[in-house]
């Protein structure tokens, strides 16, 4: 078995090596964002245990055997080249635990996260998961992981990914990092008529890595989309689309600081970036407002939790 996974781990690195260290690329990047010469991942690479952090949808099913939809996070990445985990990766799916969870944070009856929760399958191959090949693990679901004071076991479940919403390889000799601080926006009702979408919505946001020292974070925000000021080449649908990115002017693309949740008045200005090639008056503008810090770890290995962040 470890000769086996050793043999994996090689051949990982030997692919990792040959592809060329890249420069931040222009903002917005796509969906599937994998270089090249790493496209498709290995057959059976990236071998290990893999966990998936929930970020529960909304949901009006309240029955005791219903799954748990939302978007499930890659948990955690790492930015070495030998790493199994050097991806980010969003992926929607369905959780069916084997017993009931009474007090899961679903929304809209419950507002907040609160803390992680964790799906842990048995190790498997990441690249097996990215060519499609493996849709649906069974593992234990727990309150908690490794960067967090708990870790409860709640069930035996199973997960059914029905999405690769977003895949981000990471780059450990990248050279640069963005300037300002960029995040990938998911809304926590993806099932919402286009009709529908006016008011206050909430979103996840993920830190988009780039540069390793970086830091892994996933953020409860909302949005009042009847305040953005809509560019006239984007619609409505364009700041509520599943992996859409926004950047914060004028900020400081570092851990010390990152988004983090404040007083109910302030608002934090973002831009949504849908066309590298506009200039600055033509972009969509909206503001947020952060709720919660659901997760944060340091990078590159994402051993540490994140640093409380630097006075204003």
């Amino acid at each position: 078995m470890m000769s086996a996974l050793k043999a994996v781990i090689l051949s990982c690195i030997a692919v990792s090596v040959a592809i060329a260290a890249p420069s931040a690329p222009s903002l917005p990047i796509p969906a599937w964002d994998v270089p090249s010469d790493l496209n498709p991942p290995l057959a059976a690479g990236r071998v290990d245990y893999h966990g998936w952090l929930l970020l529960p949808w909304v949901t009006n099913n309240t029955a005791p055997d219903a799954p748990i939809s939302g978007w499930f996070y890659h948990h955690t990445p790492e930015f070495f080249t030998d790493s199994p985990h050097d991806f980010e990766v969003m992926v929607a799916a369905e959780l069916y635990p084997a017993t009931p969870i009474p007090g899961m944070p679903l929304p809209p009856a419950v507002d907040r996260v609160g803390t992680e929760y964790v799906f842990t399958p048995p190790a498997f191959s990441l690249d097996e998961l990215l060519t499609g090949n493996l849709t649906s693990f069974t593992g234990k679901f727990s309150n908690g992981s490794f960067d967090t004071p708990q870790r409860i076991i709640l069930s035996q479940a199973v997960l059914v990914i029905s999405n690769l919403t977003t895949v981000h390889y990471l780059h450990q000799n990248a050279t640069s990092a963005y300037t300002e601080l960029p995040y990938y926006s998911y809304p926590r009702d993806p099932s919402q008529s286009a009709a529908s979408l006016q008011g206050v919505q909430h979103f996840y946001l993920l830190h988009l890595e780039q540069h390793s020292p970086d830091f892994d974070q996933l953020l409860h925000a909302t949005i009042n989309l009847d305040e953005c000021q809509l560019s006239p080449l984007d619609t409505v649908l364009d700041i509520t689309a599943a992996g859409a990115i926004f950047v914060v002017p004028s900020s400081v693309n570092d851990v010390y600081h990152r988004l983090v949740p404040s007083s109910s008045t302030v608002s934090v200005p973002v831009i949504l970036m849908t066309d590298a090639t506009r200039n600055t008056d033509q972009h969509t503008k909206c503001t947020l407002q952060i709720l919660e810090e659901v997760h944060c770890v340091v990078m590159p290995d994402s051993f540490a939790n994140c640093p409380p962040p630097a006075s204003p």
